[in-house]
């Protein structure tokens, strides 16, 4: 048997205790998971309860986990056994240690959470998952206690987890918060590495039939440039020393991912191509945003309850909106794609007849009764993405290019980091007027307190218009990047315009400052391979029966400025 040690180091300032001593064994024949918890008695404890978690870290919702314990007992450093009291709260048992100085309960968790994993535990023939808050039981008052847990496990299986090792080869961890918020991922599975920066990261595969369809290689190199691209946006170090992707290819009951502290849980088909770019970005987000920038309730946290929050749209939509912005700075996908999908997610929105009886606080904070994803059809994780549009188009404005969104998340990381306390509930107002240097509390209460339309027309000094279904737009027939025309409409086609002119004058004017002024028809004079030549242009206009987000042709050259930095990607050495 294969033996394996984790290790996690915090002490309370008002009660001390030897270390929490916990062994885990994965029973594949049974499906379950063993487990043994000793716990030293603290000096003149005359009770003492366990607990097991009420909810999982980065789902707001409440999960029966005690309801999959079975076959609890309690006994005392001889052995004898401790009886315990009836429980009068779901998912604790309390005891009375008398004269014992140390206690043991042992149990078994049923390792029957669907798929391969995720919420909970799950067993297989051939691997094991263990989600913390599903197998590990606290004592009330020493959560901050070390504790040690050794794996005994059948001959030929591995362990992954972020954990840290010490010299002894043993995991280790800060506090029970921390040790919970590492799953662990028992057996056979397949395991590719890549580095950022200097910083060790890890893909962790597993099927359930230990067959794999995607194609390994290529997407860790997705991952790495997703991960790259967030780090660049952070700078500095981050706030793991290795980062691991557990890769679960097996649906269940949830399809998409978990954010842990130093890793993610992603759970997909076996399929290739997996098409995981976006939810890897937001998952490796949230390794900061969540798990770094967070509301104090959320860290240190409590177990026994709803831990209610206004401000999820941030932490979960804003992360959101980052993960498509990542993976358009990734290089993964075109400014086109990153466009389109704003827009989706403007319509789901714009489809909600919630928004306009929910603000997006009361969402956040009402979500634990409705399923952890929002109120009805509003989700604070659409709302959310679309506010940070807009939050970033009004802070660019407001400093004129030289600040954006980007640069609250860098106050707030470098505020809220742990160990520091999370910030208050009207943390994120503070910080956006303080990174935007003007007051921006009006357009933050229509958007985040108010059940009234979100400004889009803010989008304009952006360069970017939010073109609702029906009303017809003004476009080019043309699309620019700089002054180079890059594709054609056939109308313009028709009339003599070629990708690869380049615009040089409009109305008589620099293209861009003439741009900003057409209103009908207009002049066009382009370069072709050094010619000059000369066209009069009509303007074109379309209608959808979907919300729709475009670069406005004519917007003024400080508009287009602003949208220039918008779209830039940081340049790196091949």
């Amino acid at each position: 048997m294969k033996r394996t040690w984790l290790v996690a180091a915090v002490v309370l300032p008002t009660i001390t205790c030897a270390d929490i001593e916990y062994g885990v064994t994965p029973l594949p024949a049974k499906k379950q998971v063993a487990v043994s918890m000793t716990v030293p008695v603290p000096e003149g404890s005359s009770t003492m309860t366990f607990r097991i978690p009420q909810w999982c870290p980065g789902f707001y919702r409440l999960i029966p986990y005690h309801q999959k314990i079975v076959e609890l007992s309690i006994a005392d450093e001889s052995g004898r056994a401790i009886s315990l009291e009836t429980p009068t709260t779901a998912g604790a048992w309390t005891v009375k240690p008398g004269s014992a100085k140390a206690l043991t309960v042992r149990y078994a968790i049923v390792g029957d959470d669907p798929g391969l994993g995720f919420f909970g535990v799950n067993v297989r023939d051939h691997t094991a998952f263990i989600n913390g808050p599903a197998a590990f039981l606290y004592v009330d008052g020493l959560k901050g206690e070390k504790t040690k847990i050794q794996f005994t496990l059948p001959d030929g299986w591995n362990v992954a987890t972020a954990m840290d090792r010490d010299p002894e080869g043993r995991y280790v961890n800060a506090d029970y918060d921390e040790l919970i918020d590492h799953p662990i991922r028992l057996g056979r599975f397949e395991r590719r590495r890549f580095d950022v920066n200097g910083v060790p990261f890890e893909s962790v595969w597993v099927s359930a039939n230990e067959k794999y369809r995607p194609d390994f290689e290529a997407e860790n190199a997705m991952l790495e440039k997703v991960s790259r691209a967030t780090m660049d946006l952070f700078g500095g170090k981050p706030p793991f020393k290795r980062y691991l992707y557990f890769i679960h290819l097996g649906v269940g009951d949830f399809a998409g991912g978990l954010e842990h502290r130093s890793s993610t849980v992603i759970a997909l088909p076996n399929s290739k191509p997996m098409g995981m770019e976006t939810l890897a970005a937001h998952e490796f987000f949230h390794a900061w945003n969540v798990k770094q920038i967070r509301p104090q309730v959320l860290g240190p946290f409590d177990y026994t309850q709803p831990n209610r929050t206004g401000n999820l749209w941030f932490s979960e939509g804003v992360t959101d909106y980052y993960a498509q912005i990542m993976c358009y700075r990734a290089g993964l996908f075109e400014e086109q794609w990153l466009l389109g999908a704003l827009a989706d997610e403007i319509n789901s929105l714009q489809r909600s007849g919630m928004r306009l009886k929910k603000t997006i606080e009361e969402v956040s904070r009402e979500t634990w009764e409705h399923g952890g994803f929002g109120v009805g059809n509003l989700s604070y994780y659409t709302k959310g993405l679309v506010i940070g549009l807009l939050l970033d188009a009004q802070i660019r404005s407001a400093t004129r290019g030289t600040k954006s969104l980007d640069d609250v998340m860098r106050l707030l990381d470098q505020r809220h980091r742990l160990p520091k306390p999370g910030f208050e509930e009207d943390g994120i107002r503070k910080a956006i007027n303080e990174v935007a240097g003007k007051d921006l509390t009006a357009s933050y209460n229509r958007m985040v307190r108010s059940t009234q339309e979100l400004p889009y027309e803010d989008l304009a000094a952006l360069g970017l218009k939010a073109i609702p279904p029906g009303v017809p737009s003004r476009r080019l027939g043309f699309v620019l990047r700089g002054s180079q025309i890059v594709s054609v409409e056939p109308a313009l086609a028709e009339l003599g315009i070629r990708e690869g002119d380049s615009l040089i004058m409009v109305n008589g004017e620099p293209s861009l400052l003439g741009l900003g002024k057409v209103r009908d028809g207009y002049s066009a004079v382009v370069s072709r391979r050094g010619e000059r030549m000369d066209f009069r242009l009509p303007v074109l206009t379309t209608s959808s029966p979907r919300w729709r987000l475009e670069i406005d042709p004519f917007a003024s050259p400080e508009a287009q400025r602003l949208l220039r930095g918008f779209l830039a990607r940081p340049s790196r050495p091949d």
